[in-house]
This record gives structure tokens, C-alpha cells and sequence, in this order.
């Protein structure tokens, strides 16, 4: 790979609820932490995880009244508490995951109670009665920026 590649690319689908994970593959370095460097979050990543093959998808949710809402799925083993959100401004929650190419399905555990993502593109039922949403994240194709 050459320097100016990136090894982790923001994915193209986004998920409209909330997720973030980190590579099993990728192999962590110590950092220290200066200004400039915290103002670039994917380049810090980039230099935390080389040759990596993840790409970071973005999982948001609305609710103003949520006090503590996470996503969980099929890349944290339906953790509910694994992957906590930030509530950033009158109840729009978010976060980021480094995921590896594959389908994923995820739901947002909302102050201990399992919900359903209202904007997710697909679904898919489980055996609980509710629906997963489904987000699928492709890999680059070889020599482009753009997903197949």
C-alpha cells in the first residue's frame, strides 16, 4: 500500500440509526494525543490500524428523550452496552464503527429497551417479534474510490 492510500475508507452505506466497530485484523500503536492530531479522527484511525481492510459506517438515532442509547448487532454479538452512542444535540445520538466488509444486522438499545431503526433501507425479522436493521458494507474496488 502506498502512503498516500488510505487503509480505512468512510463506507458509502450509512446506516440511519447507530454502530461502530474495530477490525479483529487490525493491530493497534501508541500515540500521543496533540491538538492537531485529535482534529483529524480518520487520520488518527489510519494511523492506529494499518492494513486494514475496515471502513467506518456511521450509525445514527433520534429520541430527545433517551437517556443512554447503544447499538448492538451482529459485529459486537449483541452487546447492547458494547457500543454506546453520543447524544450530541437535543437527542440526535451517534457513533462510528470500524466494520469489515460483510452484511451486518443491528438494532439501537434505547435506556434498556430494544428498538427497531425507523430509517434503516432494509430490514430483515427476527425471532423476537421485531426487525434488524440490515447494513451492507462493500470493499473498494481495486484502483477506484467507489464501491461495486
Amino acid at each position: 500500500m502506498k502512503k498516500s492510500e488510505s487503509p480505512i475508507r468512510p463506507a458509502q452505506p450509512r446506516a440511519r440509526g447507530v454502530r461502530k466497530t474495530v477490525s479483529s485484523s487490525a493491530r493497534a500503536k501508541a500515540v500521543n494525543l496533540t491538538a492537531s492530531r485529535n482534529a483529524d479522527p480518520l487520520k488518527l484511525l489510519e494511523e492506529h490500524f494499518e492494513n486494514s481492510d475496515a471502513y467506518a459506517v456511521k450509525f445514527e438515532y433520534f429520541s430527545p428523550t433517551a437517556r443512554e442509547v447503544g447499538v448492538a448487532g451482529s459485529f459486537n454479538r449483541w452487546q447492547g452496552q458494547a457500543t454506546p452512542m453520543t447524544n450530541h444535540r437535543n437527542g440526535h445520538w451517534s457513533t462510528e464503527i470500524l466494520l469489515q466488509p460483510g452484511r451486518y444486522e443491528y438494532r439501537f438499545v434505547v435506556d434498556g429497551q430494544w428498538q427497531d431503526d425507523p430509517l434503516a433501507e432494509r430490514f430483515v425479522a427476527n425471532t423476537y417479534g421485531g426487525l434488524n436493521g440490515v447494513v451492507e458494507v462493500k470493499p473498494m474496488t481495486a484502483g477506484t474510490n467507489r464501491r461495486p
